[in-house]
């Protein structure tokens, strides 16, 4: 048998309303799985000092992620569809503070920091003052002459004279930089062999130099030397045979000069990894301070009523704008409707050819009766003048 309700108890039971949950929402683009591409940029940015190449490939997935994320946020208030530029403009401020401009301003400054570390391990420079000495060698190797081969004090002399010139123009340049770029080139250790001692720079400068050359000797009688990195080798004796048939007698100097560049840039790389290491570890100390700086005091307190102060502006003075283009056009269909409605009429003729200017005759009706009396009537008058 069926059980029968009371009509109260069944009537409050149908009226009962059924609660529904609402979701959280999630943001499809914060997951760590996709959010890892964005973090590419910072390894991009740590990893500049000894691969340059690599960190313009790691930078194009974090510009992906970007374009994607603010054009969602643009889109898309969380669940609704709703195009917001003041949104999307907002998303662009917060990811380049986040993933751009902090990080590699945290690594910068990182890299700055262990550079002095250089002193502590051997010959009592500093990373960025060796890493300019390799550099400064490297273009020595690729001006030389012959002739500057052939003698080891000779070479000696050229490079360290050579980097006497360099360190004067960089003390010249540190005088005639504005302030933004000094700053910027301090951090980088631009500056690093004007700021280094002479003596010690010589002593460095004339030890590599001597390097140089001994491995110069080396490469010409095809002796190994196993603190050489085995790269070097293979790229002589790949490129020999091909500088032989594009420069005959000169071929092995300039297979030589191939070979020695490569040796300063395996020195670069090699000085820069502690320097890296150091801005790999500032960046990841650094990336929830930037986190937390850029979402919860930046982001609230300081661009977003920023932005929203731009916006406002920009919508009053459009609105400002439609309005005049509005009453403008009123005024202009009112005057052409008195016109119309008083074609025989003189003083509507007068508002819009005299006060009002010419623009406004084309809306006259043309009355070939009425312009011929007016032309009689200016002839009478130059005839009683002239009487």
């Amino acid at each position: 048998m069926p059980v029968k309700l009371d009509p109260v108890v069944s009537k409050q039971i149908e009226t009962k309303p059924i609660k529904h949950e609402e979701k959280k929402y999630k943001d499809p683009l914060n997951s760590w799985g996709i959010r890892v591409l964005m973090y590419s940029s910072e390894v991009g940015a740590t990893v500049n000092e000894i691969a340059p190449n690599l960190t313009f490939a790691l930078w194009v997935p974090a510009f992906m992620y970007l374009g994607a994320d603010i054009y969602d946020k643009y889109k898309n208030d969380k669940n609704k569809f709703s195009p917001s530029s003041k949104r999307g403009m907002k998303e662009v401020i917060r990811q380049a503070l986040t993933f751009f401009i902090l990080p590699s301003a945290a690594t910068i400054l990182g890299q700055k920091l262990t550079s002095p570390v250089g002193k502590l391990i051997s010959d009592k420079l500093s990373i960025n003052a060796k890493d300019g000495v390799y550099r400064h060698s490297k273009n020595v190797i690729e001006q030389s002459l012959p002739k500057h081969f052939k003698n080891k004090e000779k070479f000696t002399e050229l490079v360290k004279t050579s980097l006497d010139n360099r360190v004067r123009a960089l003390l010249n340049t540190k005088e005639t930089d504005n302030i933004v770029r000094k700053v910027y080139r301090y951090f980088t250790g631009y500056f690093a062999l004007a700021d280094t001692n002479t003596d010690k720079l010589h002593a460095f400068a004339q030890k590599n130099a001597e390097k140089i050359f001994d491995l110069k000797e080396k490469l010409q009688n095809n002796i190994y030397d196993k603190d050489i990195p085995k790269r070097v080798y293979k790229k002589y004796n790949e490129i020999l045979p091909t500088m032989k048939k594009l420069y005959g007698k000169d071929y092995t100097d300039n297979a030589l000069k191939t070979a020695l560049k490569e040796y300063q840039n395996y020195l670069i790389v090699k000085n820069k990894i502690l320097k890296t290491i150091g801005g790999v570890i500032s960046c990841l100390l650094f990336t929830q301070p930037i986190s937390y700086l850029v979402n919860t005091i930046l982001m609230p307190k300081y661009i977003t009523p920023g932005v929203e102060i731009i916006s406002a502006k920009f919508k009053e003075s459009n609105l400002i704008r439609q309005h005049v283009e509005k009453v403008d056009k009123s005024r202009k269909k009112e005057m052409q409707s008195k016109c119309l409605l008083n074609v025989n009429e003189t003083p509507c003729e007068e508002n819009l050819t005299h006060k009002k200017g010419p623009r406004y005759s084309k809306f006259l009706p043309k009355d070939p009766e009425r312009t011929f009396h007016q032309q009689v009537s200016q002839l009478h008058s130059k005839s009683k003048k002239k009487s």
